[in-house]
């Protein structure tokens, strides 16, 4: 399983623990592995005791324990550390950490994993040094990651209706927080402070009610004023008051109603026209926003 978590004792092949079984077939309950989200995977796990191999990271992976606490015994800063996690802790491991231990209780458990390709880009717009050290941590808390968390694992339990853009805005958001909260190094310059400048933010404005029936990204909308998707996101809202996926729903809604009034096409074709993925997720999306589905807010009219 490819979450694994530092070990302190060595723990032998054959395992110190026979009565633990490696679980080689497992697989996550919810996965964002087909939602298409750009430098992230987001995974949900419910395990019962088992072993951790021995690996060596090539992500950020951080951990987000859940429900029951759990005992584990992790090979930790190369020693041997007995943990219980309880809900809500936090474990924060950068790549190239070995890891290996054993999980002697059932355990749930959100698994992020960050490409180190995001967390270098976000550094550099923040303005850190060019050789960036995230520290391991082991059970923090965070409330600022957590937020992230379990929006991630709410957009999972939906089947990543949200698009594309809500993901990687979030994974931008956990690289920022990741650098601000755990980074080794300080920032040398101060972030950019005002909002976009007022034609970029028309043209960003246009590009959005041009294209609401695409799946729009993070990384395209920032590309269309030529900037950094950390920064545009900031600034965007900054200009706005909503972030980028905030401002892309509320225009969909309002068109929605603009064809919903019209009465001209079936709710089913309104979701598609606007971008929604699915019109149980438009429906609930639309309910959200007005207090009403769409079929109630066309009879009302």
């Amino acid at each position: 399983m490819a979450t694994a978590m530092p070990e302190d004792k060595v723990i032998d092949d054959q395992g110190s623990h026979p009565e633990i079984a490696l679980n080689k077939f497992v697989t996550p309950i919810l996965s964002s592995e087909k939602a298409g989200w750009k430098n992230i995977l987001a995974e949900y796990w419910h395990m019962p005791a088992h072993e951790l191999p021995s690996q060596l990271l090539s992500d950020y992976v951080i951990n987000l324990h859940f429900k029951r606490p759990a005992k584990a015994e992790l090979m930790w800063d190369g020693r041997l550390l007995s943990k219980r996690f309880t809900h809500g802790e936090i474990t924060i491991l950068p790549p190239g950490l070995p890891c290996k231990g054993v999980y002697l209780e059932a355990s749930d458990f959100l698994v992020l994993r960050l490409q180190p390709a995001l967390v270098t880009q976000v550094a550099q717009e923040l303005g850190y040094a060019d050789c960036i050290e995230i520290a391991p941590s082991l059970g923090v808390v965070s409330p600022q990651i957590q937020h992230i968390g379990l929006a991630l694992k709410a957009e999972l339990e939906s089947g990543c209706l949200s698009g594309r853009l809500y993901g990687e805005s979030l994974a931008t958001a956990l690289a920022s927080y990741l650098l601000q909260q755990h980074s080794t190094s300080k920032q040398r310059v101060q972030e950019m402070s005002g909002g976009l400048p007022n034609y970029k933010l028309c043209s960003t404005l246009e590009y959005i009610n041009d294209n609401l029936e695409n799946e729009l990204t993070l990384a395209q909308l920032a590309s269309v004023v030529q900037m950094s998707p950390y920064h545009f996101a900031r600034l965007f809202k900054k200009s706005t008051g909503f972030t980028p996926h905030q401002y892309v729903m509320n225009c969909r809604i309002e068109r929605a109603k603009i064809l919903l009034a019209e009465k001209k096409l079936s709710v089913v074709e309104i979701c598609e026209y606007v971008g929604f993925r699915s019109p149980s997720h438009f429906i609930a999306l639309f309910r959200k926003h007005t207090s009403m589905t769409p079929k109630a807010y066309r009879n009302q009219l």
